[in-house]
């Protein structure tokens, strides 16, 4: 069967196209916020970067007035003249005021001036899984390998920045554990990518002259911020390293509700400055254009932002899209909310803990393949490594191959830890075999929007199953009444954190598929210098990528332990043609430097 699922092909492509804001949905919890003449109100945030907004604790919508206060909204949705305040402090004259206005009304009339701030354009753009080899070739280098990136540590006359040590061990340390955290965000995109993505976050203190709210725009800002950047001496030795048009971090020294008081726009997100500013910005031959926009101070503490939330913006910057959806009032309610990075797992442990890209996201990025089962293999046990292993399984659609539901194993280690501890939305998520349902819609992803309709989601976590709960069926379509003779997983068995194994029909229970020894199953651990082998037949083609230096073997043993293969390689690639072999698993291992580095079992159709 021809798989015509598509692969995201970013960064490349990012910096071709302008891109929509993205950004985090926000967090409704309720903040004191204190005033520019010393009075406080408490207020909650709503939304997301295409449309967010303030209420206070009772109800009442209010704005920033551009210089550090919230003020009440007017009956055209305007900021009016009146401080906000919380309901017991209000005097006559603002309860007066209050009372004449429709609260819907000047809702609806702030979101008809505000909702269509950033208009939609395309995102990344993307190729067919057919071609993936192909398509490997194209992605940039730009989620490959060692990779260096701009980190802007902005302070202003009023507002003193984070300590510039304190913010790059938070980025960039390896094994990071201050404040409880179990990794730094270049060991959260390592862990991700399978060792094939390492990037280096280059933080540079940069302290503007003027008052923050001085700086009225996010042009004039982020320019004033470069200008200062490419004056440093040591962002000029480094310079070398980073991309042609340099994507980069800048880091406002306010929480988002501080700076949204100045200006709407200063919500944590992703952007282009070509977007913005309707061309790339160039200054003394360095050029830059994808950002991220972060605050430095998180909203709910004051201490240094969630590491999840830099993570996901710069997310963005990679190329990935949110994957939540929200109701009337702007609060996220649909779509894999504690399961993933781009959803609610921002929240997830205290935002220490974000949730580790999902296969769907790592397939998108490039970083590994996806197993497809197909119904002959109905009988046979499948054993499924956790997904920290770049291992995990597609079932697709007969007849339509953007329509598929991906299988992967998340017990609760590291980053993955705390899925069950989301502090957002009130659902909280568990550890153990995700099923995933995707339908991929070019239009839904190019707009950012894949889960806007609540009843048309386009990817969210059907199903977790853990030893306790072994069933799950019904692997059914939307699409051109898809019907796979695939029917659902039976007799799930857990082996510990290494291994899980299962069938897809009720005929047959879990009999063949025996407990591992140590290192008996299991591609190279993502702790190793180099990323993880994987594996994939499709259409016939046994691919092996193996990105492990020095020469190697590849090893192939049937069922009864005959090697079938055995066959030397240099590169980082081989490949087999499997089409006229006999229809079974098969031990598939690569060896280096007479170590066996990886080995897995494979189903030959």
């Amino acid at each position: 069967m021809k798989l015509i699922r598509f692969i995201s092909l970013f960064c490349s492509l990012v910096v071709l196209f302008p891109v929509s804001m993205m950004a985090a949905p926000a967090n409704p919890t309720p903040v004191v916020f204190t005033q520019k003449d010393g009075s406080t109100v408490t207020i909650r945030q709503f939304g997301d970067e295409h449309y967010h907004f303030t209420k206070t604790i009772d109800g009442i919508l209010v704005v920033g007035d551009g210089n550090g206060n919230y003020v009440y909204a007017d009956a055209k949705g305007n900021p009016s003249g009146f401080i906000a305040k919380d309901a017991a402090e209000r005097t006559p004259d603002e309860l007066k005021f209050l009372e004449s206005l429709n609260q819907s009304e000047v809702h609806s009339k702030h979101k008809a001036l505000n909702g269509v701030r950033f208009p939609e354009t395309l995102a990344p753009s993307v190729i067919k899984p057919a071609a993936l080899l192909r398509a490997n070739k194209r992605v940039s280098s730009f989620v490959t390998g060692d990779r260096y990136f701009p980190v802007m540590l902005l302070s202003t006359d009023d507002a003193e920045a984070f300590d510039s040590a304190k913010v790059y061990k938070k980025l960039n340390k390896k094994g990071y554990s201050e404040d409880g955290h179990v990794g730094s965000m270049r060991d959260y995109f390592i862990e991700s990518s399978g060792g094939k993505f390492k990037p280096t976050f280059d933080v540079y203190p940069i302290s503007l002259p003027m008052i923050f709210g001085e700086y009225r725009n996010e042009r004039t800002l982020i320019t004033s911020a470069i200008d200062k950047l490419v004056e440093r001496e040591d962002f000029k030795k480094r310079a070398e390293k980073y991309e042609e048009e340099c994507p980069f971090i800048l880091m406002h020294p306010l929480s988002n509700e501080e700076a949204s008081a100045y200006n709407a726009d200063y919500y944590s997100h992703q952007y282009t400055l070509r977007a913005l500013m309707k061309s790339v910005y160039t200054k003394d031959g360095y050029t830059f254009n994808n950002y991220a926009f972060v605050s430095q101070k998180d909203e709910d503490t004051g201490k240094l932002n969630r590491l999840a939330t830099i993570a996901h913006e710069f997310s963005h910057v990679l190329g990935l899209y949110d994957l939540y959806g929200v109701d009337a009032e702007g609060y996220a309610t649909v779509g894999p909310l504690p399961f993933d990075l781009m959803a609610l797992g921002t929240r997830n442990g205290g935002g220490r803990f974000p949730p580790t890209f999902s296969a769907f996201e790592r397939e998108s990025m490039g970083w590994m393949l996806l197993d497809e089962v197909f119904p002959d293999s109905l009988l046979r046990p499948h054993m499924l490594e956790p997904l920290s292993e770049m291992h995990a399984y597609s079932i697709t659609n007969p007849k339509h191959g953007d329509e598929y539901y991906v299988i992967e194993y998340r017990p609760a280690v590291g980053f993955d830890s705390k899925i069950s501890e989301s502090e957002y939305s009130g659902i909280q998520g568990k550890n153990g075999v995700f099923v995933w349902y995707v339908d991929y819609d070019e239009t839904a992803f190019y707009s950012n929007y894949p889960n806007s309709d609540p009843n048309n989601l386009h990817i969210d976590v059907m199903q977790v199953l853990d030893s306790k709960n072994t069933y799950y069926a019904d692997f059914s379509y939307k699409r051109e009444k898809g019907k796979t003779e695939i029917p659902g997983i039976f007799d799930l068995k857990v082996y510990g954190d290494s291994l899980v194994c299962f069938v897809l029909t009720q005929e047959e229970g879990v009999k063949a598929c025996p407990k591992p020894k140590p290192s008996a199953i299991g591609a190279v651990r993502s702790s190793a210098p180099f990323a993880p082998v994987q594996m994939r037949v499709l259409e016939g083609m046994l691919t092996v990528q193996a990105p492990v230096p020095g020469s190697k073997r590849l090893k192939i043993v049937d069922a009864m332990g005959v090697c079938i293969q055995d066959i030397p390689f240099e590169g980082e690639s081989v490949q087999v043609n499997v089409s006229s072999w006999a229809r079974g698993n098969v031990l598939v291992m690569v060896e280096a430097g007479g170590k066996r580095v990886s080995s897995r079992f494979i189903t030959v159709r």
